[in-house]
């Protein structure tokens, strides 16, 4: 009888532990069927188009498409008479096709529309004068302006260097391949030219353009923020990668089948300004001073919060408001005192070193976001303190996005020499688009130049000014 109570209690307290055993077997079977879901969720969209705008998580549209009630009008400016090309009057029936009773109340209506001319292809005739030198035996000959090539004999009939240029730029900034642009040029600008014309004229305008590519390089290696990002490329069978390093004026892309940190040593050089980028762990080892994308971290807290426990999301969602915190400062600078500014920004510090010294290194994941953000602690809020390094690293991003279009519409490229050409025709379209001028006006001179040459961009006209 002495006994009882004992076993009573040790059948309680093995009541209470199955209990709870059985609590923390369903909470671990809740979490394993949403990770594997998540996991099933990841691997599955690697292989969809549109991986990156699932519907599943589509935001509901919070107005309604288009514009407001009431808005003003949105048309095409009516043409003065000076821009009129030319008058057609055209009548309408004098009796109505269904009721066959004559038309009353005649009056006339304007229509204007605005179309492209038939394009004609102009052939121009050179009549190049040839003399030989009575000491050297050398062949001279005269050049005219317009000329964009020295071919004399069964090559004299050439391309010109506007048909060129647009073949360059709808290959290197459109991502057209050379067959379409062909077949574009037959059907609508009645103009036979074959793929591998434009192969053979492009790389002569690149040799051409080498020099005032180098003043882009020197030109980039002087500026106070780049951004540089890359992105998977082919040469032939091999992989490569492509590189953009990007400023507000200047940008250069280059392919080159390494991603290690000799890529941009051998972009930037001497290079003393801020560097923005990534996470890519190839950019540590460079002895510049670098800023880092928040973007990129913000996304990462989203993501954690999403699939850690409850018990560790919390140290994601602190460290998001605290980076959406400094976004917020960053942008009210111009409306507050100096003073005011600077404490505000030593207390996000303070806040960020406070949260790197209280997050648990119990979870994997949670430890490897604070071993990241400790890494790279003097990078994160670069953008408090000089307001001309941004806060992510968005406009590499935006640069690269043409060269990711091209690859996946033309394709990569097949030789070295066809990514180098590739390289340095890029580099100069993006550079004329950031300053404002056009790269066919860099082309024409440097096609009807005798020889290679170093061009300003900044010099070319500005666009619908007198050359």
């Amino acid at each position: 009888m002495s006994d009882l109570p004992v076993l009573c209690c040790a059948c309680l307290d093995l009541q209470r532990e199955n209990a709870q055993l059985k609590k923390r077997n369903l909470e671990l079977t809740t979490e394993n069927q949403q990770l594997r879901k998540q996991l099933d969720e990841a691997l599955r969209s690697k292989h969809r188009q549109t991986t990156r705008f699932p519907r599943n998580i589509h935001k509901k549209r919070r107005r309604r498409p288009g514009q407001k009630n009431g808005h003003e009008a949105s048309q095409r400016p009516t043409p003065t008479p000076q821009e009129v090309s030319r008058t057609i009057d055209v009548p309408a029936p004098t009796h109505c096709p269904c009721c066959s009773e004559k038309l009353i109340d005649q009056r006339v209506v304007v229509q204007y529309q605005t179309d492209l001319p038939p394009i004609v292809p102009i052939i121009t005739w050179f009549n190049v004068e040839v003399g030989k030198c009575p000491r050297c035996q050398r062949l001279q000959r005269g050049r005219h302006e317009e000329q964009t090539s020295d071919a004399l004999g069964a090559a004299n009939h050439t391309i010109g260097p506007v048909a060129l240029t647009m073949a360059a730029e709808m290959k290197h900034h459109l991502g057209v391949p050379y067959r379409k642009i062909c077949d574009f040029f037959e059907t609508y600008c009645d103009l036979k030219v074959a793929p591998a014309t434009l192969v053979r004229a492009e790389q002569r305008l690149t040799e051409l353009a080498k020099p005032t590519y180098e003043l882009l390089l020197e030109a980039l290696r002087l500026c106070h923020v780049v951004h540089a990002d890359e992105t998977g490329w082919r040469i032939g069978r091999v992989n490569a990668w492509l590189w953009v390093f990007s400023s507000k004026e200047t940008t250069i892309y280059v392919i080159r089948r390494s991603r290690g940190h000799d890529v941009p040593e051998e972009i930037l050089g001497d290079f003393d300004g801020y560097l923005i980028v990534d996470g890519l762990k190839s950019y540590d080892v460079l002895d510049v001073a670098k800023g880092r994308c928040n973007g990129h971290l913000l996304r990462r807290c989203k993501e954690l919060e999403q699939t850690l426990p409850k018990a560790q999301k919390k140290w994601a969602t602190q460290l998001r408001e605290l980076l959406q915190a400094a976004l917020a400062l960053a942008q009210k600078r111009a409306e507050l005192d100096a003073a005011v500014y600077a404490r505000r920004v030593e207390k996000i510090e303070e806040r960020l070193d406070a949260w790197l010294d209280s997050a648990p290194l119990k979870d994997a994941d949670v430890e490897r976001l604070v071993n990241h953000v400790s890494a790279h602690r003097g990078e994160w809020l670069v953008f408090l303190h000089d307001a001309e390094v941004p806060a992510t690293n968005n406009h590499a991003e935006r640069m690269i996005r043409p060269a990711v279009i091209t690859r996946k519409v033309g394709g990569c490229n097949k030789t070295l020499k066809g990514a180098a050409v590739h390289g340095v025709l890029a580099s100069l379209i993006a550079t004329c688009r950031q300053q404002g001028r056009r790269f066919l006006d860099l082309a024409k001179r440097l096609w009807t130049g005798e020889a290679s040459q170093a061009i300003k961009i900044s010099e070319l006209p500005e666009p619908g000014s007198a050359a």
